[in-house]
């Protein structure tokens, strides 16, 4: 059986400016108060292993199955049972896939979405794992409404993905999920617009929420 869970806010024990359900250590948060959040969230998913990635903005997918590693990446793949992959997110999109062998947890901001990695992992998936039917959640994450750039990185996107001075990333990441035919729940909710969600736009020194998906035996 798959299980999924997308955090929000609330609920840990981080003070201000992380309050309360940080799970992220790089962002100067005092490092007990994570590792209790992040021990919280094993209690409440009911898994004792929970793999979190060195996030870098970047495409890079890695297989996993030892709980001990922080592979440096922005994806995470693993056909084990009983180990959850988390994604930390204050405005990037935590992409989870699910599929009969494999379970799959992206970090899909500008930058990963722009270098296709949703297409990336369903082609790892079904390549190495013989996957043929996938299904996608995607998480709370900035809103083409909140997300407005510069011409610089307006001029390096798909046309397609610019609304004025603004861009669509959830756009990038649902046609990548159509191209393969993989069906998805999208949780509809912008971090920038809702307060119950850490926005990095919004706040700027603020904390990670997590999407977290685990299969168990």
């Amino acid at each position: 059986m798959i299980e999924h869970l997308v955090t929000d806010r609330w609920g840990g024990v981080s003070q201000a400016p992380y309050h309360e359900f940080n799970i992220a250590h790089h962002v100067g948060d005092d490092p007990r108060c994570v590792e209790r959040n992040r021990e919280l969230l094993k209690k409440t998913i009911g898994v004792e292993k929970i793999i979190f990635a060195n996030q870098i903005h970047s495409d890079t997918i890695v297989y996993v199955d030892d709980p001990s590693l922080t592979p440096t990446c922005d994806g995470l793949i693993t056909d084990k049972t009983d180990i959850a992959l988390a994604i930390m997110s204050a405005d990037c999109y935590g992409v989870l896939l699910k599929a009969e062998h494999a379970i799959a947890a992206l970090h899909a901001g500008r930058a990963g979405a722009m270098k296709g990695i949703v297409s990336k992992a369903i082609e790892m998936m079904r390549e190495d794992f013989g996957e043929e039917k996938i299904e996608a959640i995607i998480s709370p994450g900035i809103g083409v409404c909140c997300y407005e750039v510069g011409e610089e990185i307006l001029s390096q996107c798909d046309p397609v993905y610019v609304r004025g001075t603004h861009l669509d990333i959830k756009a990038m990441i649902v046609d990548q999920l159509k191209r393969y035919g993989v069906e998805y729940h999208d949780y509809g909710i912008c971090t920038c617009c809702n307060p119950d969600y850490y926005s990095y736009r919004r706040e700027g020194v603020t904390g990670r929420f997590a999407s977290v998906i685990w299969r168990r035996a």
